[in-house]
């Protein structure tokens, strides 16, 4: 299979280098072209490429050598153009894939962005006494339960290069959210892998990466290296963690903050932390490829899911305004800011 592949490589490569002498490359053709019919015919006896014998012509070696290297090279020219052409058709399949898979992706998207709107005004009417809470039949929690789950296969995914591997196990992504309207307590959405044991108190206690990004302006902090993280007090360890034979700490950290904001008013945090505790995100110390990393993960990655999750805070918040108002505890906005 490699010979295969290094052999269609070698042809394209060919079949680029004739395109840029194209003027050389076609000369060359033309002659083998007229090799039998003028060349051989008319001019073989006198250039010493064939021998006459009565009625038989015969080529001679030189001859012979000479119309083995025309018809070889024709014949390469021509397969590493064939070879050329079926690789530029799949690519252009693959690209018409992609742009469909971009279209879908773009349509997705929008779809879930007028959920979304449409899920806002509802809080913002039900918070301003304008309707009633809906009653929510879907399954927020299994759907985030799901959307988590996914989350860790795209981020092991995308953190796997060559022969370097983070398996689905070896990372632990879970999603915190509260909602600031009723109450400061913190739930922890539920997983298909095995909780961490972290209380709230260390949670938000001040040097917990979870608590630096409550207070970070930015919406994405990200450690390469959980010892660094330590060092700078952003990062407590917990009984999961390992260490290396110098006890430095083993592993990854990092924390995305998503705010839930319409008309000035916060109705949800929440906040997704992703760590590995055995290997590290990028396997390299190389400053460029760690931002490199980041960027790609926080871009097409966070940005993308952060839709969905979006979507399913909302209807846990209706949730749960849902089973505030039956107590009739449900707190009301302002009501001079719907006017």
């Amino acid at each position: 299979m490699n010979i295969r592949k290094s052999l269609k490589g070698k042809l394209i490569a060919l079949h680029k280098w004739n395109q840029k002498r194209w003027l050389i490359v076609s000369l060359i053709m033309s002659t083998a072209s007229i090799w039998f019919s003028l060349i051989l015919t008319f001019c073989g006896q006198d250039l010493n490429l064939i021998s006459v014998s009565g009625n038989k012509r015969t080529l001679t070696w030189p001859g012979s050598i000479l119309t083995f290297i025309v018809i070889l090279f024709s014949l390469v020219v021509v397969l590493a153009q064939r070879c050329y052409e079926y690789e530029e058709l799949n690519n252009n399949k693959d690209k018409m894939g992609l742009q469909v898979l971009q279209t879908i992706s773009t349509s997705t998207n929008e779809i879930c962005d007028c959920k979304y709107a449409t899920l806002l005004e509802q809080i913002y009417g039900i918070k301003n006494n304008k309707i009633k809470v809906p009653q929510i039949v879907s399954k927020p929690k299994e759907q985030l339960k799901q959307i988590i789950k996914c989350l860790n296969e795209s981020l092991c995914k995308t953190l796997s290069y060559g022969d370097y591997k983070i398996n689905s196990n070896e990372m632990y992504v879970c999603l915190h959210y509260n909602f600031p309207e009723e109450s400061k307590e913190w739930y922890l959405a539920e997983s298909v892998y095995a909780e961490r044991s972290i209380s709230t108190t260390e949670l938000l206690n001040d040097n917990s990466t979870f608590k630096q990004i409550l207070d970070f302006r930015q919406d994405l902090i990200f450690w390469n290296s959980k010892e660094d993280a330590k060092k700078h007090n952003k990062y407590i360890e917990d009984e999961e963690d390992q260490f290396d034979e110098n006890h430095n700490l083993k592993g990854s950290i990092a924390c995305y903050k998503i705010q839930i904001i319409f008309h000035s008013t916060t109705y949800i945090n929440a906040i997704i932390s992703f760590a590995t505790y055995s290997k590290r995100f990028v396997n390299k110390k190389n400053k460029n490829a760690i931002n490199t990393v980041k960027y790609n993960i926080k871009e097409n990655i966070l940005s993308v899911f952060k839709k969905r999750i979006n979507i399913e805070l909302c209807l846990l918040y209706l949730m749960k305004l849902n089973q505030i108002e039956q107590k009739g505890e449900i707190k009301k906005t302002n009501l001079s800011v719907a006017k």
